[in-house]
């Protein structure tokens, strides 16, 4: 027996204070631990499905973690079919072609990143309301709830599993789109960290720097709500003090992890209600136009992004020093702030992330980056105001960071 709850519409006001009316969408159910990847096929039965279809990668498939999932669904009788064509920047084309498996299934399962569980929802979009996924860019565009998703991150950074949003490639227009509304949480994530083990360091360092994104920009967030800055200030927490160890002995440490997973998830809980800020903004057209990854994008962009938010929120960065465990007492406003970003400058210096160089940024492209980092929606609760001039000048110094 289910029960109807509030759906509403999402609410990207700004100043969200302790006097002002506000809502706060939740994520959907959420089944956390070790291990819990094996309950997959009695949660589809439970939420009523029969016919699954399995979004993925094909790294997935080659190294058995797909096999955690297909073996639960074969276990509790559920019939599905397997997609493992997803990319890193998944495409409107990838998103068609699940469309097209997926006729006759009654649930989706994303399993991966966002890059396959974004799609995954996306899809879940058209096969109830048909048409093109570029017709539902925006909040809120679509008016048939989607098809039931099931969310099974295997990298803590994305928090796709809990956000509202699918981000697609618009490979013709070089551009990524995001499609939201609060219909397009996925009814039901299952983190299990036990599925991020083996992820080598590079990825770990790029997806969990991802993560610390979301968590930070919805804390400065000009959209920042009383529900949501306990959560991301617990998931800065849990990130700062575990991001390290994940990357560089990882197989080895299960509490980071465990605590990277969680980390994530609830960074993707608090920026739902909060959006981001214009690390994302930079970090968009360099996934579109030199396919960066997009946490290696967010991690060079986020601690230069700092630096120019400075000014605008001081108490809130010299909160996030606090939160890395650095001791602020002595310091005035100011010097803490400034402590605040150097501790993610310190963090990245010691991240395998590799420069923007790799991909083959130049400074002769920065003038078309800044052109569509300034289109991009999360300028407008960023806590400081920016033109295109600013843009360029914060790419040059992304461009400047050496490894």
């Amino acid at each position: 027996m289910f029960r109807n709850v509030a759906q509403l519409p999402l609410d990207y006001s700004l100043f969200k204070g302790k006097n002002s009316i506000f809502s706060w969408t939740p994520s959907g159910s959420i089944i956390f631990g070790n291990g819990a990847v094996a309950q997959t096929g009695e949660q589809v039965k439970r939420l009523g499905g029969k016919k699954v279809v399995v979004c993925t990668d094909e790294g997935l498939v080659k190294f058995g973690v797909a096999k955690k999932v297909t073996d639960s669904l074969e276990a509790a009788g559920v019939e599905y079919d397997l997609f493992d064509k997803c990319e890193a920047n998944p495409s409107v084309e990838t998103v068609e072609a699940v469309v097209k498996l997926a006729k006759n299934a009654d649930m989706l399962i994303g399993l991966g990143g966002g890059s396959s569980i974004d799609p995954a929802k996306a899809a879940a979009i058209l096969i109830t309301n048909g048409g093109n996924i570029r017709d539902y860019e925006g909040c809120d565009m679509f008016q048939n709830p989607p098809l039931p998703v099931i969310a099974i991150p295997t990298a803590s950074g994305t928090g796709a599993e809990t956000t509202p949003f699918a981000v697609i490639t618009d490979v013709q227009k070089h551009w990524k789109m995001a499609i939201g509304g609060s219909y397009n949480i996925a009814a039901l994530a299952i983190c299990d960290p036990e599925l991020t083990a083996s992820l080598p360091p590079m990825f770990t360092a790029a997806t969990g720097m991802d993560a610390l994104t979301h968590a930070i920009e919805g804390y400065v967030s000009r959209s920042l709500d009383p529900i949501s800055e306990p959560i991301l200030e617990q998931s800065i927490k849990l990130i700062a003090g575990a991001l390290r160890r994940a990357t560089f002995k990882g197989e080895h440490d299960k509490d980071a992890r465990y605590d990277m997973m969680l980390g994530s998830t609830l960074a993707g809980m608090g920026f739902t209600n909060t959006i981001l800020g214009i690390a994302h903004s930079m970090a968009h057209p360099l996934g579109a136009l030199f396919d960066v990854p997009h946490g290696v994008g967010n991690a060079i962009c986020l601690p230069v992004v700092m630096q120019f938010n400075l000014p605008a929120n001081p108490e809130r960065m010299a909160n996030i020093a606090e939160l890395f465990g650095k001791d602020t007492s002595k310091m005035d406003l100011m010097e803490a702030a400034q402590a605040g970003v150097d501790c993610v400058f310190d963090l990245l210096e010691d991240l395998p992330i590799p420069p923007l160089s790799k991909y083959g940024v130049k400074e002769s492209d920065i003038d078309k980056l800044a052109e569509e980092a300034m289109k991009g929606g999360d300028r407008w609760t960023n806590p400081r105001e920016t033109t295109v001039e600013d843009f360029k000048n914060l790419y040059l110094q992304c461009l400047e960071l050496k490894k």
